[in-house]
């Protein structure tokens, strides 16, 4: 299992990449900096590759690396953060494309993808296919909360939309992994984009569908609101996932918001 553990002074971030218990090899891709890339103050991702032998992991891993490659070297000529992820995902999806016509090992292959990064007091998200985006907000007038904020695009999504799939029967239908947007699947690709205002968030969590699929959203969040460390919350995620079945790789990326917050942003 891949650990690590990053921290700087408003944020804690803790990172788990898991094989899982079936699966011979990870086609996840995680990446995590607390340090600048390019203009934007750090950066998180999850992508889940999906393909044949090795063209799952290839598609993850070309994909973070290439959009990571254009954020450093493109920065200077973007002023607004959302539009930056969003050429950089684009690049990414016609690179992955292009390496998908090379070979026909590589041919069909493609990635989720989510991003997410922190500028003073707004979080910006990016998002494609079915790895997720949830927040814990602080307790109010309310209990402490959870909720995803990216949308899948898979065809489970859109039957739950429709009302004809409960919550339940979603997380063990026959067709729960087939998503309809990836990454290189097509040499264009529709991108999601979010913007939360953190200051009223206590943790976000970003991972693959390999949690999802083996734990529900309310161990999820029992898992979150517990007052463990950021390190030790990551590894439960996983831990659980793989106590449950650990039927695919299992990513996190737990996000802590513990201090103050700069309003300074990149």
């Amino acid at each position: 299992m891949e650990e690590e553990t990053i921290k700087q002074k408003q944020i804690q971030a803790a990172v788990r990449c898991d094989v899982g218990q079936l699966r011979k090899i990870n086609q996840d891709t995680v990446f995590c900096s607390l340090e600048p890339v390019g203009v934007l103050p750090n950066l998180f991702i999850v992508a889940d590759g999906m393909g044949g032998h090795k063209a799952g992991d290839t598609a993850s891993a070309e994909a973070v690396r290439c959009f990571v490659e254009y954020i450093e070297t493109h920065s200077t000529q973007v002023d607004d953060i959302v539009t930056l992820l969003h050429l950089a995902l684009e690049e990414a999806n016609r690179y992955v494309f292009y390496l998908a016509q090379q070979s026909e090992e590589y041919q069909g292959m493609g990635t989720t993808f989510v991003a997410v990064t922190i500028c003073g007091s707004s979080l910006y998200c990016i998002n494609v296919g079915d790895s997720r985006l949830y927040q814990m907000n602080r307790a109010g007038q309310r209990p402490m909360s959870m909720e995803r904020v990216t949308r899948d695009h898979s065809l489970v999504e859109i039957l739950l939309e429709q009302g004809m799939i409960t919550e339940e029967e979603a997380r063990v239908h026959p067709q729960k992994n087939m998503i309809t947007r990836a990454v290189g699947i097509e040499e264009t690709v529709e991108i999601d984009d979010y913007h939360l205002n953190i200051e009223d968030l206590v943790r976000v969590l970003l991972c693959s569908d390999g949690l999802t699929n083996m734990v529900s959203d309310l161990e999820i969040m029992s898992i979150l609101s517990d007052k463990s460390s950021v390190e030790e919350t990551a590894t439960r995620l996983v831990q659980t996932a793989n106590e449950n079945g650990g039927k695919d790789n299992i990513s996190v990326i737990v996000i802590d918001f513990t201090g103050e917050v700069s309003d300074q942003n990149a």
